[in-house]
C-alpha cells in the first residue's frame, strides 16, 4: 500500500500543480478561467466569480505543497477531497442548469463540461481517500518510489488530457 499511496501523493500532486498553473499562465487564460467559473456557479454568486476563481487557484496550488510536506501531507489529501467535490457539486450544478461553458481544468480545453468531467473528479477524489487510508510513504524503497511515480505520471497526463483521451475512442458524428 505504500507505493499506491506515494503513486496517489504524485498523481493528485501533479494534477493541482498544472491545473493551477494553467490557469495563472496570463490573462487571457484567467479570463477565460473567471469566465467559465462563472457559469458553474449559482446565479446569486456569479458576481463573485473572479474571487471564487483566485481563491480556488490558490487552494489547487496549496494542494501540491501541502503532499510533500511530511507532517501536513494528510492535509494536502484532505483538501484535495473538498476541492474534488466542490468542483463535481459545482459541474453537476451546471449540468442540471443546462449551463454548456467550456471546462477551463487545465487551461485551454474548449470542451464543454459533461458527464465525463464528474467521473474524472469522483476518481481522482477515491484516489485521495484511498492515499488517505493507506501506508505511510517514507517507509518505501527508493527503487519502488520512483517506479511508482512514474507510473503516476503517466497517470497524470491522462488526467490532464482527459478531454484529448475521449475523443480518441468518441464515434465520429
Amino acid at each position: 500500500m505504500t507505493y499506491l499511496s506515494f503513486a496517489g501523493h504524485w498523481l493528485l500532486g501533479v494534477v493541482f500543480a498544472i491545473s493551477a498553473v494553467t490557469k495563472l499562465r496570463g490573462r487571457a487564460a484567467f479570463a477565460e478561467f473567471v469566465a467559465s467559473t462563472r457559469n458553474l456557479l449559482p446565479s446569486r454568486w456569479r458576481t463573485t466569480s473572479r474571487a471564487v476563481s483566485a481563491v480556488v487557484i490558490t487552494l489547487e496550488a496549496t494542494v501540491p505543497v501541502l503532499l510533500v510536506l511530511p507532517r501536513l501531507h494528510q492535509g494536502g489529501l484532505g483538501l484535495a477531497v473538498v476541492l474534488l467535490v466542490a468542483f463535481g457539486a459545482g459541474i453537476a450544478g451546471a449540468l442540471r442548469r443546462g449551463e454548456r461553458t467550456a471546462c477551463r481544468c487545465f487551461g485551454a480545453s474548449k470542451m464543454p463540461l459533461g458527464r465525463r468531467h464528474l467521473v474524472r473528479n469522483g476518481l481522482l477524489a477515491v484516489v485521495a481517500v484511498l492515499a488517505l487510508v493507506s501506508g505511510d510513504v517514507l517507509a518505501a524503497e527508493p527503487v519502488g518510489l520512483a517506479v511508482a511515480g512514474a507510473a503516476a505520471s503517466v497517470l497524470a497526463l491522462l488526467v490532464i488530457r482527459f478531454d484529448d483521451v475521449i475523443d480518441l475512442f468518441a464515434p465520429i458524428p
